[in-house]
C-alpha cells in the first residue's frame, strides 16, 4: 500500500487563520480609533489655552500701564477700556476678543468682566473659557488683573 502524504493546509486550519487574522484586524482598528480620538482631543485643548495665552499676554502688557479700567456690557459683549488707550471688545455672537478692533482671539465660548477694589487697588475681574460653547468648555479661568497703583 502506497499513501502519498498530502501537504498543505486544512479547512480547519484555514478557517483557524482567518478567525486570527480578523481579531488581530479588529483590535488595531480599534486601537487606532481611540489614538486618532485622543489625538483630537489634545489638538482642541492645546488650541483653546493658545487663544487665553493670546488675550493674556496682550491684556497683562496693557493692565501694567494702566491706571483706570472701564467695564461695560450689552447682549453677552463687553467693551474694556483701560486708560493707556488700549479697548478690548468681545463679541458672542463671534466667540472672539478684539483688541483696539484686531482680533486677537477666537473661540471664547465664555468671557465675563468686572472692574473691583480690593485692598484700595483697582481690579479688572475676567472670567474667560473656550471651546465650541459654554457646555463643553475646554479651558476655563478666572484672573483678577490688578491695575497700575504706583
Amino acid at each position: 500500500m502506497n499513501l502519498k502524504k498530502e501537504e498543505g493546509i486544512t479547512l480547519t486550519g484555514l478557517v483557524l487563520y482567518v478567525l486570527i487574522f480578523t481579531a488581530i484586524l479588529a483590535l488595531l482598528v480599534t486601537l487606532t480609533n481611540y489614538i486618532f480620538g485622543n489625538l483630537n482631543n489634545v489638538n482642541n485643548e492645546s488650541i483653546s489655552s493658545e487663544e487665553f495665552n493670546k488675550f493674556n499676554s496682550n491684556f497683562v502688557k496693557d493692565v501694567k500701564e494702566s491706571s483706570n479700567v472701564v467695564i461695560t456690557s450689552s447682549s453677552g459683549d463687553y467693551t474694556i477700556v483701560l486708560s493707556n488707550g488700549a479697548n478690548y471688545n468681545y463679541v458672542s455672537s463671534e466667540k472672539a476678543i478684539y483688541k483696539n478692533y484686531n482680533k486677537i482671539a477666537d473661540n471664547i465660548c465664555s468671557f465675563t468682566a468686572e472692574k473691583a477694589v480690593k485692598n484700595n487697588k483697582i481690579v479688572a475681574k475676567v472670567t474667560i473659557a473656550t471651546g465650541k460653547n459654554a457646555s463643553s468648555a475646554v479651558f476655563g479661568k478666572t484672573i483678577n488683573y490688578v491695575l497700575k497703583y504706583w
